[in-house]
């Protein structure tokens, strides 16, 4: 008797709702309808997975706040969106290697079932993002927590990953690809910095090579956010006094020149 995760279900779930409870329930169904030829949406899915991106990235922007809310909701669903395209070939061959074997259709359905996954997971944390990103004073502690929550939404996304690859006929070792899937976001973070904090007129992307194991050195070299904020305004009014010369007044002495003589000083006035 087939368990209700693995049991397939070929007719397709109503609405948006549907599948992503489907992706939560029974992960398999998703997939099995997939490679039957029944409708998968992956499109609709994607595009949801990244809104739910954009949510989460706009909950941790609230650690600056201001304009910074809008930049991490805009950079958020660029940086998974760019590690899932670029970890895409190594996930195709590394599953291949591993005995998978894709159609397009299902390997289409298996992408968007982890992407939309790891988008309810990360909507399932915004909560908690919030709270922590609200509340720190320091960029190290933020991003540390930010780090450790996509930890456990890329955990529980990966329930999802491995029942599709087990299904697919892959046979272990696809833990590797994600770890690959953790550093390279690491490095599309860097690449698109910054996200959490922005100093005072700074630009939105920064140019230039760097790598994200530079950047964590970095982000827990900054100060506390307040005073990252006052550091501008006291350069810009100044806390010095400037030094103001004393103003030296010489008497001026006439010039007497040769065969005058000198006037005779003012008599006093008898008494």
């Amino acid at each position: 008797m087939e368990t209700p995760l693995n049991a397939p279900d070929l007719a397709p779930p109503r609405g948006l709702a549907g599948l992503f409870d489907e992706l939560l329930t029974r992960p398999l169904a998703f997939i099995h309808r997939a490679r039957n030829g029944g409708r998968t949406s992956p499109l609709r899915l994607l595009a949801a997975s990244l809104l739910c991106y954009a949510l989460y990235g706009a909950a941790a922007g609230f650690f600056q706040g201001g304009d910074q809310i809008l930049v991490a909701a805009l950079k958020a669903p660029l940086i998974i969106g760019f590690t899932l395209l670029l970890c895409v070939p190594s996930l195709y061959v590394f599953s291949a290697v591993a005995g998978a074997a894709w159609t397009r259709r299902s390997f289409v359905a298996l992408l968007a079932g982890f992407a939309a996954t790891l988008a309810l997971v990360l909507l399932a944390l915004l909560p908690i993002s919030w709270l922590f990103a609200s509340s720190s004073r320091h960029l190290g502690a933020a991003s540390f927590i930010q780090f450790a929550l996509w930890l456990v939404a890329l955990r529980l996304a990966w329930r999802f990953l491995g029942e599709g690859l087990r299904t697919s006929g892959a046979h272990g070792g696809m833990v590797v690809w994600l770890l690959l899937f953790c550093v390279v976001s690491l490095q599309a973070a860097t690449v698109l910095r910054p996200v959490l904090f922005r100093k005072p007129g700074g630009a939105i992307f920064v140019s230039g090579k760097k790598s994200f194991l530079e950047q964590i050195g970095d982000v827990f070299d900054e100060k506390p956010v307040e005073e990252a904020k006052a550091a501008p305004a006291k350069l810009k009014t100044g806390t010095a006094k400037p030094v103001q010369a004393k103003e030296v007044k010489k008497e001026v002495k006439p010039v007497q020149k040769a065969g005058e003589s000198r006037p005779a000083p003012p008599s006093k006035p008898h008494p």
